[in-house]
């Protein structure tokens, strides 16, 4: 059940929540073009290790509210509000591919109450690399768009995903992953199913995706070597929206960090298949 709480600015914060309600909390960060329903494959595996997952929508994803002028590091607030509210003191967080730095930040800023870190094929800072050519063709054709032309980035999103039929949606994932991330969304049912968490995301319309992915491109405003709680790197070795360097840069800045890279897991199916040994780590 979606759930929300009204921040200081009144706009409403989304959430949804996976496990066990009395379990060791983790809140989970989702990726770009995507929405809080994307934990929800954790959430047998959670509730068997008596984890609590909470997730919720960046502003102007899914049911939360937009953020005009959003940064990165305006999530470490958002996210404090919401363990408030839930009176949650102290947790672990993950994010998953664009959530990755909101993950890091919040490590970053609330060293108090981050007690571990989680990332899951997590973007980088772009400043450090110099250059967006690892990424995806699909990355970063929308990366520039949404830079020099953001009308026409907002015309893709609503010809290839809120307006485009589960059916169509599935049909383009099925073109740019591989086998075994498409694998991973059959598992989840019907293709209405299985693209709810894509399709959510633009529940308000383009505008919040848009945002995330300027933010995804921007620097990230904070220094990896703040991140000083225990960070694990979590990678699938069929996953090819980035590069090996990127993790080898992750590696390289964060004081206290380790990579596990599992064989035969993709992008899509890293949470989906190995939620049970990432909860484990983050919570033990």
């Amino acid at each position: 059940m979606t759930r929300t709480i009204t921040l200081g600015d009144g706009r409403e914060l989304a959430y949804e929540e996976y496990g066990d309600p009395e379990g060791n909390p983790v809140l989970s960060f989702h990726g770009g073009l995507s929405s809080r329903l994307d934990a929800a494959p954790a959430h047998v595996a959670a509730r068997a290790l008596g984890v609590r997952i909470v997730s919720p929508d960046r502003p102007g994803m899914g049911r939360s509210t937009f953020q005009p002028g959003r940064r990165l590091l305006d999530w470490p607030p958002d996210v404090a509000a919401l363990a408030d509210a839930l009176d949650i003191d102290r947790f672990a967080v993950m994010g998953w591919s664009c959530g990755g730095p909101y993950a890091a930040v919040c490590a970053a800023k609330m060293p108090d109450r981050v007690t571990a870190v989680g990332l899951l094929s997590s973007a980088v800072p772009f400043e450090l690399v110099g250059t967006t050519k690892g990424l995806s063709r699909d990355d970063r054709v929308l990366l520039l768009l949404v830079k020099w032309a953001p009308w026409l980035a907002s015309a893709l999103l609503r010809i290839s995903i809120a307006n485009a039929s589960e059916t169509r949606l599935f049909r383009e994932i099925r073109r740019s992953f591989p086998a075994i991330d498409v694998a991973a969304l059959e598992e989840r049912g019907p293709v209405v199913d299985a693209v709810a968490f894509i399709k959510e995301s633009m529940r308000q319309g383009t505008a919040g995706c848009l945002q995330d992915y300027r933010i995804f491109g921007d620097p990230w405003g904070f220094d990896l070597g703040d991140v000083t709680v225990p960070a694990h790197l979590w990678e699938g070795a069929e996953d090819h929206t980035g590069p090996p360097a990127y993790r080898e840069l992750l590696l390289r800045y964060l004081p206290d960090a380790r990579l596990s890279v599992v064989p035969g897991e993709g992008h899509l199916s890293l949470l989906q298949h190995q939620a049970g040994a990432i909860l484990a780590d983050l919570t033990r």
